[in-house]
């Protein structure tokens, strides 16, 4: 280390552990916003069209520069567009404190997904890069358990500052009290990412010790990364776990309010399948080396795709909130499974110098669904009922699972887990 050390080094605080404040500030400001988003479109007179347009608002921006952004990172290093992602995320949540309409909410929810985006693919490079691949798995599997405490603590946090869901008789039927408070803490969070970015990109401490091969981040890239064995498989399955996570926390607070639950209740919902996720996560290495990466990922889609359909029927119950949080946990088990299991697939395929472009065209194929699913099923919603909304998405899994269980087995990584 040089003599001049900055305050984290002082502390001893290593990157992995700066980087997960990144990680942990970024799936919270996503996880406590974009139900915050569903609530003011919904006071600014949205029905469940309109909600799905929003909603796929989210990823049009990061669609198009995902790949871009992944073979840049790949040239250039991460940290500096994990600060990019910062200074994107305070500017779209800034965005959020003018007047509430449609279309502002749809820039805010675009260039929220942007920075998002930014955020996401720099720090899974950082891990994808690592020069010790026996920690690969192990550092997603803390990844995701990171982001499942904050899919726990945001939309629970939302919920209870937004309180009870107040019915009117017009075009706007929602009242969203203290919904610049959530947009104060965000924005405080995302002011910590933003600052630990600096860190990172100015004392990066041990992590200048890795490789950074500087080839083939070119033109080849996409295509070659697309060829490898399995990884459009993980592509499809992290498209569909993570649409269903998106629909799930955009369609909640739309069924909790027709059906008398307040945003409180909404919020503790969603917390539990996240809860629930980082359960699953905890125990995930353990599960590989006993049942393989495909066949768990086979059958925790699955099991999310039978909560998910369950969902509406609940809606025929007086006192539908018990069934619901059963559902929670079925759901969040099931979906707790596929993001890391597919990030660590498509590492483990890819040479190191082009997972940079593996990670973005993966994120490329997972914003694509973020925006055709909620357009079609916000469609499909608006003609043939609220229902369609959890239905969608169980079906995607449904064919996403029988899409792994036909991808031959991955015997070569799959082996490297049971070794250790």
């Amino acid at each position: 280390m040089p003599a001049r050390r900055g305050w984290w080094a002082r502390f001893g605080v290593p990157w992995f552990a700066r980087l997960m404040v990144v990680t942990f500030s970024a799936q919270f400001i996503s996880s406590a916003i974009r139900p915050l988003i569903t609530y003011e479109a919904l006071a600014a007179g949205a029905g469940v069209v309109q909600v799905g347009i929003i909603t796929a608002a989210y990823s049009v921006l990061a669609l198009f520069v995902a790949v871009p952004f992944g073979k840049a990172i790949d040239r250039r290093g991460e940290t500096g567009f994990l600060l990019l992602g910062g200074f994107l995320v305070c500017a779209a949540l800034t965005s959020l404190f003018a007047p509430a309409n449609l279309i502002l909410l749809a820039v805010g929810s675009a260039l929220l997904g942007l920075g998002h985006l930014v955020l996401v693919v720099a720090s899974q490079t950082v891990i994808a890069k690592g020069s010790r691949p026996d920690l690969r798995e192990t550092r997603f599997a803390t990844l995701t358990t990171v982001n499942s405490i904050a899919q726990i603590i945001a939309p629970a946090m939302t919920g209870f500052l937004v309180g009870a869901v107040s019915t009117g008789d017009g075009t706007a039927t929602t009242h969203v009290p203290n919904g610049h408070v959530v947009v104060v803490v965000a924005l405080g969070m995302a002011t910590t990412a933003t600052f630990t970015a600096i860190s990172l990109r100015f004392r990066p401490g041990t992590l200048r010790n890795r490789s950074t091969p500087q080839n083939s981040g070119g033109r080849g890239g996409f295509m070659t990364v697309l060829r490898l064995p399995a990884v459009p498989t993980a592509i499809l399955s992290s498209l569909t776990v993570l649409t269903a996570i998106d629909l799930l926390g955009a369609y909640l607070p739309v069924f909790g309010q027709a059906h008398g639950l307040s945003a409180g209740t909404v919020g503790l919902l969603l917390a539990t399948e996240g809860l629930a996720a980082m359960v699953v996560r905890l125990g995930m290495l353990r599960l590989i080396v006993r049942f393989t990466r495909r066949r768990l990922l086979v059958a925790s889609m699955v099991l999310a795709a039978t909560g998910l359909a369950v969902v509406p029927l609940t809606g025929l119950l007086d006192r539908p909130e018990a069934a619901l949080y059963g559902l929670m946990v079925l759901i969040g088990l099931g979906l707790g499974v596929g993001q890391p299991a597919a990030m660590a697939w498509v590492a483990a395929q890819t040479p190191v110098d082009l997972r940079g472009t593996a990670v973005s065209i993966r994120l490329s194929g997972n914003r694509l669904g973020q925006i055709v699913v909620p357009l079609a099923t916000g469609a499909l919603a608006g003609s043939l009922g609220l229902a369609v909304a959890f239905w969608s998405p169980a079906v995607l899994l449904l064919v996403s699972a029988l899409s792994v269980f036909r991808t031959p087995a991955d015997r070569a990584t799959e082996t490297t887990q049971a070794g250790r």
